[in-house]
């Protein structure tokens, strides 16, 4: 509304959204595994507490400011949490918010993430406001906040990089495709899958650096799509071979330290290949040349330019020279974040479209049933054309006649070795796959510790050539046996050949079969060269090659996985821990048990395997497998009183546990003598045996226990209960920590028995004064008054008492002012949002105005009735609050009984029903002169009179019913939709209603019932700017802060009259309780009210009295009112030096306190007083011969005087 003989005054008022604008929410998604390091927009799984906040803008215009406009906007708060992927993840990198980029954490995010641990505690934002709803989420990384959403109703549109899973398996970024691979595997339930090749092929990707994350895009996919499309990126063949997953990498040339496998296996000729039924040896097909590409595309995710997808291609130029350029189609490989990586797969792809153009097919016999995908061999046939051409296998079947169809692809030359089996010296020999299979010709059987194989036994087995693998069979008595698994790989196991010590770096080893590669520092530490050498488990990190397999391992990283490093001697059995080793699993009941085991072998072609009668049985005792005991164990006693003078002691067993992974808890065991072990307890660090007797020794073992049940052989110690008596020393390991309390934690004193710690602010033990409190172990929580201080803690013996203190000083800086606070009012209360609790904190404290609420969390609700209100935050600690954020000013507005607006609602309506009835126009009288049209009603029950200007069409209406009356001015005649209501007022029962555009009151006005209060006035809504006047009176307010000008008036005062200041002056019923006066003179009942100070002084004979501070002498009067002396017999030159010291004389006293006469004239006594100079004197003298004052001094003593000062500011 304005004034019209002031201007204009508008309202623009935007719309408020009524509820929050969802982005992206599904049910039933996937929720995605990111492995790596990618790129997510998340899901929204929880929404809540959508909330508008109204800001007003004002402006002036026209000559002199006389127009205002108001523009009233909305922005909108949300809380929400968007689920991310499975947990736990590593955490988030960059996060998208719209346009703007930001590095995790940041503030302008609004979110906090939770990275999805198993057991993750709930949102605490929805712990405090909606606990009904408050979920944890375990297992899920989410992110989760109160989001700005700005004056949109919808959520930014975030995009967040997820650090997740195996980011160690690779360059901390991106992982190695193998253990991506393995983890598909494990995934899917298939968790002792043998991968043949395994590390042969994570090394090349490591070399090539082929290092691959989860597809931003990934959803849910068969494992077998996933392995199948990361082999293909990487180059390589997977496939099941017998029981074993393998894994070949086609790559033909070395690279860095790792090399591919160039060894054909054989030289395929016309004597080797079974004609098909048209005679061919081989069926070759050619690609047409139209299909033999030498540009290769691949688009990938470029993480350095923000995650999108961009292209590479490589070209074979020499081929483009000779060809031209023949682009292939574009190749997706969103598994690869890098150029680098994805220029190397556009290489190796263009070269494989290019040189295996070429396809061949043919046939074996079973004598050739050891090739597989991935062998190479050479092709010979001349009605082909080929002579030793390479080809590479990419399947092999059996076909129904039972013979070998193998699929192959050629391969471009290079260097290869020759072939592995000649089986062409003469002609073609006879093959015999019925040659008996050789025995197994040594056999490793050991366990290795808990953290490498848990609950088995490792097998490792070495053969002659001609060995096809062998059946693993086991018996529980020798006699009958079950077969449990096969072996298809030697391992690689041997002897030392020298002896090393136990600080060895190196060691040289002789391997019966099989090869040692070097590897990094990072793989020594890793352990993943993990070695077995006589119960030590070591690794190394480079290998010496020498003749006749004899290696030399250096960089040993010795003792792993808790064992100990040790002297080993020459031809100690040597095996290195790999895949090769087969497991066979016991449980704990067969410990001590013998198991017997036998290996039958099978031929080179997987046949004519072994009878049991005829192989060697091998027997094993399973024994518990070394689990390292704890160190540092050290016992010693406590001791407590039950009451009536009973002692309690305990036997309290301290160490340090072993460091291993499948560490689960230490076992305490005790007894007495040769009796029986008695159970005593657990625990990680300190274990404490109760109910032990003063005067008996007692045997202690501790025993480490691992996850898989299985025990070590324990440490034994002994210890008799005795008191002792010594002074406690000062404890050792002082130290305070602050949450809602003060935290204190020290070491346990060892050298007496401690009956308790005594915790104090000063040095006055026993005392309550000063007293923080007692303990009876190492731990206390109790409150400190003050920021800043020094601790001071006393172990006690009974008999012994205190020992020394331990001492500790500490400073806790006042809690930071709280930032990022948001106050936000609505019909029931205000809602507060500040930044999170600091560490250190117990909570805020929230001030309305002068109530303070306290909250534990950075989120609160405050119920208030309607009004304006002020509100600020302030963080407190256990010592008190931190400084209060600046005051913002709130409205919660009036809430109207909505019984009155329906009686309102029924008024209308009941006043358009009877307007609507009058149009019959029955007893209505008409008059029309020149468009301007008079009309009155005059009914039994009603009365109506209009008057309608036709050429403006405009009308004025008095209507008058028994329920009310009603005046209106209405546009656009005929019509009464509202819309063309210019003003109306009615008056009914149930109140009076104004409606229009403008409402002007210019004469005396008077609101009776509060009608204009605190509750109907916007925060900020009044100001200086659009308030002015020449006298402002009777105002009853609450002032808050008062800045500016002068206040000229009667008398101040208070509600009840007990404090007033007058017009003149006068201040009454005032109480000053801090600070400082500062006046010339204050008179009390007409007196003047001087400075008085009054202290009593200790001053030794023959020094000056002291003045107080903040006095002169001379507004000193001193008064000698006691004294000490102390008695000692000086010589005569003592008292010479004394007496020509203070130049005693009798007269020179000017106040004497006491002169003591003895009954010996000559017994000066004792002398002491204040001399003229405000000198003291306090004395006593006998002397011998001549007079009183002069003679042969006997004996004198010389003390203080107690002096007495009056000081008083004149």
């Amino acid at each position: 509304m304005g004034f019209l003989f002031r201007g204009r005054n508008t309202t623009n008022r935007a719309d408020m959204i009524s509820d929050f604008m969802i982005n992206t929410a599904s049910y039933g998604e996937v929720v995605p595994e990111v492995l790596g390091t990618t790129r997510l927009s998340g899901n929204i799984i929880y929404y809540d507490d959508f909330t508008p906040h109204e800001h007003k803008t004002t402006t002036r215009t026209g000559k002199g400011g006389g127009s205002k406009h108001t523009e009233i906007t909305y922005t909108y708060t949300v809380a929400c949490a968007i689920g991310l992927c499975e947990g736990p993840i590593q955490g988030i990198g960059k996060v998208w918010r719209d346009k703007e980029l930001y590095d995790y954490p940041n503030e302008k995010i609004e979110l906090t993430a939770y990275k999805g641990d198993y057991g993750q505690a709930p949102w605490p934002y929805v712990i405090s406001k909606h606990p009904e709803k408050a979920l944890p989420y375990s297992g899920l990384a989410y992110m989760a906040g109160v989001v700005d959403l700005g004056e949109r109703g919808s959520l930014p549109q975030y995009n967040f990089e997820i650090k997740g899973k195996l980011l160690e398996t690779g360059d901390g970024v991106d992982v190695n495709p193998a253990d991506y691979i393995v983890h598909v595997l494990k995934s899917i339930g298939i968790d002792d899958v043998n991968i043949d090749g395994l590390e042969h092929y994570r090394e090349y990707c490591k070399a090539a650096d082929i290092l691959i994350s989860t597809p931003p895009d990934s959803r849910s996919s068969k494992a077998q799509t996933v392995i199948n499309d990361i082999a293909e990126i990487t180059n390589s063949l997977v496939f099941w071979s017998t029981d074993r997953l393998k894994i070949v990498p086609l790559a033909d040339k070395p690279i860095g330290t790792w090399s591919p496998y160039n060894q054909i296996q054989y030289n395929l000729n016309a004597d080797d290949l079974i004609p098909a039924s048209d005679g061919q040896l081989v069926v070759y097909k050619r690609k047409d040349s139209s299909e033999s590409y030498n540009q290769a595309t691949v688009e990938f995710i470029n993480r350095a330019n923000g995650y999108e997808k961009e292209t590479v291609a490589f070209e074979i130029v020499a081929d483009v020279q000779k060809n031209g350029l023949k682009p292939a189609s574009k190749k997706s490989a969103h598994y690869l974040y890098t150029k680098a990586r994805a220029q190397y797969y556009a290489e190796q792809l263009a070269m494989k479209r290019l040189y295996a153009k070429n396809q061949y097919t043919f046939r074996l016999d079973w004598a050739f049933c050891r090739l597989e995908p991935g062998d190479l061999v050479t092709l010979t046939d001349e009605l082909c054309g080929l002579n030793k051409q390479i080809v590479v296998i990419t399947s092999v079947s059996e076909a129904a006649d039972g013979q070998l169809e193998i699929t192959a692809e050629g391969k471009p030359p290079g260097t290869y070795a020759p072939a592995k089996y000649n089986v062409h010296e003469n002609e073609r020999p006879f093959i015999d796959y019925n040659q008996a299979a050789p025995s197994v010709n040594d056999v490793a059987i050991f366990q290795t510790v808990g953290d490498v194989g848990g609950n088995q036994i490792f097998v490792g087995v070495n053969a002659p050539s001609g060995w096809g693998g062998c059946s693993v069979w086991v018996s529980d008595n020798g006699e009958n046996y079950r077969r449990i698994g096969s072996i298809t790989q030697q391992a690689r196991m041997g002897k030392l050949k020298y002896g090393f010590a136990q600080n060895g770096n190196f060691c040289n080893v002789i391997l019966n079969q099989g090869v040692l590669k070097s590897g990094t520092h990072v793989d020594a530490e890793r352990a993943n060269t993990l070695c077995w050498i006589n119960g030590e488990a070591l690794s190394y990190e480079t290998v010496d090659v020498h003749p006749d397999n004899w290696y030399t391992l250096r960089g040993l990283v010795r003792g792993q996985y808790g064992t100990n490093a040790i002297n080993h001697g020459a031809n100690e059995r040597f095996v290195r821990v790999d895949e090769a080793l087969f497991h066979y699993p016991y449980r704990k009941e067969d410990i001590n048990k013998t198991v017997y085991l036998k290996f039958t072998s099978l031929n080179v072609f997987g046949s004519n395997e072994q009878g049991l009668d005829e192989v060697r049985e091998y027997q094993y005792k399973i024994v518990p497998y070394y689990i390292p005991e704890v160190n540092n164990l050290t016992l010693f006693t406590k001791y407590y009183k039950i009451g009536n003078g009973v002692l309690s002691f305990d036997v309290v067993a301290q160490f340090d546990t072993p460091q291993i992974n499948s560490f689960d808890t230490v076992e305490l065991w005790y007894r007495e003598g040769n009796s029986a072990w008695k159970y005593g307890g657990n625990g990680n660090g300190q274990i404490s045996i109760s109910g032990c007797e003063l005067g008996h020794t007692y045997e202690v073992k501790a025993i480490v226990k691992d996850v898989h049940g299985n025990t070590s052989q324990g440490v034994t110690k002994s210890i008799t209960v005795a008191m002792k008596t010594e002074v406690p020393n000062a404890p050792q390991g002082f130290s305070i920590t602050f949450s809602d309390k003060a935290n204190f934690n020290w070491l346990e004193v060892r050298n007496a028995d401690i009956d308790f710690y005594e915790l104090r602010l000063d040095t006055r033990t026993g005392q309550n004064d000063g007293l923080i409190g007692k303990s009876n172990n190492t731990t206390y929580s109790g409150i400190l008054r003050n920021r800043t201080g020094k601790v001071y803690l006393y172990a006690h013996n009974p008999s012994k008492g205190y020992g020394a203190p331990a001492e500790l000083t500490y400073n806790v800086p006042a809690p930071p002012k709280p930032t990022n606070v948001k106050v936000s009012g609505n019909l029931n209360g205000v809602g507060v949002i500040f930044q999170s609790i600091p560490a250190g904190c117990k909570g805020a404290n929230i001030y309305v105005d002068n109530t303070v609420y306290f909250t534990s969390t950075n989120v609160i609700s405050i119920p208030l009735d309607a009004g304006v209100y002020s509100v600020s935050v302030a963080f407190t600690d256990i010592f008190g609050e931190g400084p209060r954020t600046d005051a913002i000013n709130v409205t919660v507005k009036a809430k109207i009984d909505k019984a009155l607006l329906d009686m309102e609602s029924l008024g209308l309506n009941a006043m358009d029903k009877a307007v609507k009835a009058l149009q019959v126009e029955m007893g209505t009288v008409k008059t029309n002169v020149n468009g301007l049209s008079s009309k009155i009603i005059d009914q039994a029950n009603a009365y109506q009179r209009s008057l309608s200007d036709l050429n403006k069409n405009v009308s004025s209406q008095i209507t008058q019913i028994s329920q009310g009356f009603e005046l209106k001015v209405t546009q656009a005649i005929g019509k009464l939709d509202g819309k063309e209501l210019i003003s109306r007022i009615n008056l009914t029962p149930a109140g009076t209603r104004i409606d229009g555009k403008l409402l002007h009151v210019t004469g005396q006005a008077q609101f009776d019932d509060n009608i204009i209060t605190n509750k109907m006035l916007q925060a900020n809504s009044v100001t200086a700017r659009n308030m002015q006047v020449d006298s402002l009176s009777t105002i009853s307010a609450n002032i808050g802060s008062l800045r500016g000008g002068d206040i000229t008036g009667t008398t101040f005062k208070n509600e009840n009259n007990t404090f007033r200041i007058d017009k003149n002056g006068n201040i009454v019923g005032a109480n000053i309780t801090g600070s400082r006066i500062d006046a010339r003179s204050i008179y009390q009942a007409g007196f003047e009210v001087k400075n008085l100070d009054i202290q009593v002084f200790q001053v030794r004979h023959g020094d000056y009295c002291p003045v107080p501070k903040g006095y002169n002498r001379a507004d000193c009067t001193f008064i000698p009112v006691g004294y000490n002396v102390e008695q000692k017999a000086p010589t005569r030159e003592e008292w010479r030096r004394e007496e020509s010291r203070y130049n005693y004389k009798p007269t020179n006293l000017k106040i004497q306190f006491s002169k003591f006469i003895s009954h010996k004239s000559y017994d000066h006594g004792v002398n002491a007083g204040i001399d003229y100079d405000d000198k003291c004197a306090a004395y006593s003298a006998s002397i011998t011969g001549g007079d009183t004052n002069y003679g042969r001094l006997v004996t004198t003593g010389i003390g203080t005087l107690f002096v007495l000062c009056i000081a008083i500011r004149r």
